[in-house]
């Protein structure tokens, strides 16, 4: 399929109609115009402390290196969105690698660092995710995340591109990394900056508070909100990113406010932490010994603690030492029946949860014996853990007791009217 017939499938003849006649209002036959905004971008971040990651086609990188090179001396990232703006999942595996191949060329050769993906239209098939790790990314970002934020204001359009993305529904899928055989997926969280504007139409006070109502949301269940606000609707969305921002960095626990490469850098490195448990002889007591990255979060739920906590968030207190014991009688971690999934594994450890494999389940608060565990079972285990009133410790999943995360983050296929022109010539 051709990529004016993709865009066209992607937001319905009305809107692409509608996008043709804006479009001159956003991009100039130089790159000044983006370059403007997107320096404006980039002091409403720094506002809050905070930085972003931009996706960027691969031409358009090559086009535009000079112009793009300011922005990665400032700190921002920028990843791999394709070398041209073409739909992936109608792509074989072969083809992508080519395709990734001339993309990483461009970016080497314009000195630009990348780590990540993200595929244009989030369309990506299992070929997508096969020629990353062939390449050694680091993350993709293509999984569209859908919050139900919208308070009925839902439209046929917005269902519509929901469905063109394949995007999941959040109640069932959590808004977490997750490693998928060596590559870790990040989801994207939705709607984004199309989706309100174009799709749902919304008036500005009615966007702002769909991104809070968002914030909101992913902060009580600790997750990572990606938010999406593509350069070239910057002006139309700078308040409700503003006040999202803004609220962010009200609240504690803190948000942690990162970029994708440190995200996905951090979770890697989480995850190789080491717990070691040893029950001390004749006592109640376990001695715990933490061996983990700088900033660390360790948490404590209905526990004595035998060293320096703070307060957290409900249960939970922060235990500010790495080695300390506990007064207890039972291993106050996870439980798990040896013939268990590997995939309940694999997802326990990377939540921070500790875990013992043990065909004895008398010495833990909480015992899982489980043969079959799909993504669907994700979220109801998490609500299980969390919402219980046994003793309990863990890794937190973010860094220095941030209790959730937050990424600005934002595609760019074009910085000049020839850009935009040439991609949907295929180039």
């Amino acid at each position: 399929m051709n990529p004016l017939a993709i865009a066209t499938k992607g937001k319905g003849l009305k809107n692409a109609l509608r996008r043709g006649q804006v479009i001159t209002q956003r991009y100039g036959m130089t790159s000044h115009k983006m370059d403007q905004t997107l320096e404006r971008f980039v002091c409403l971040l720094q506002t809050y402390q905070a930085s972003a990651t931009f996706p960027i086609t691969a031409v358009a990188l090559q086009r535009n290196s000079t112009a793009i090179r300011q922005f990665v001396e400032r700190g921002l990232e920028f990843a791999i969105h394709g070398f041209t703006h073409i739909d992936h999942s109608q792509l074989s595996a072969d083809q992508q690698a080519a395709y990734l191949n001339r993309a990483m060329a461009a970016f080497g050769q314009s000195q630009t660092p990348f780590n990540g993906f993200r595929c244009p239209y989030l369309r990506w098939n299992e070929g997508t995710l096969i020629a990353l790790r062939q390449h050694g990314l680091l993350y993709d970002s293509s999984q569209g995340l859908a919050w139900d934020a919208l308070d009925g204001l839902e439209t046929p359009a917005y269902r519509h591109v929901l469905n063109f993305y394949g995007a999941q529904p959040a109640q069932r899928y959590p808004a977490l990394p997750r490693f998928e055989q060596g590559l870790l997926r990040i989801p994207y969280c939705l709607p984004d900056d199309e989706g309100l504007i174009d799709r749902l139409q919304l008036p500005p006070a009615a966007r702002t508070q769909v991104w809070l109502k968002m914030l909101q949301q992913i902060y009580e269940l600790g997750e990572l909100f990606t938010v999406g606000l593509h350069p070239e609707r910057f002006d139309l969305l700078a308040e409700p990113l503003a006040a999202t921002l803004a609220q962010a960095r009200t609240l504690a626990p803190a948000v942690w406010i990162a970029r994708l490469d440190e995200i996905a850098a951090w979770w890697c490195n989480r995850t190789e932490t080491n717990v070691t448990l040893t029950a001390l002889p004749g006592q109640e007591e376990v001695q715990v010994a933490v061996a983990g990255p700088v900033g660390l979060t360790i948490l404590a739920r209905r526990l004595i603690v035998n060293g320096p906590t703070a307060p957290w968030s409900g249960a939970y207190e922060r235990v500010l030492v790495e080695n300390f014991t506990l007064t207890t009688s039972l291993r106050p971690v996870i439980g798990l029946s040896p013939r268990s999934a590997p995939s309940l594994h694999e997802f326990l450890r990377q939540q921070g949860y500790v875990i013992e494999l043990n065909e004895d389940s008398r010495p833990y608060p909480l015992y899982l014996d489980r043969l079959d565990f799909a993504p669907e079972d994700e979220r109801p285990l998490l609500a299980q853990i969390e919402n219980g009133d046994w003793p309990l410790l863990r890794l937190g999943r973010w860094p220095d007791g941030a209790r959730a995360a937050l990424n600005v983050t934002g595609d760019i296929d074009a910085l000049t009217l020839w850009d935009y022109g040439l991609r949907f010539l295929g180039s």
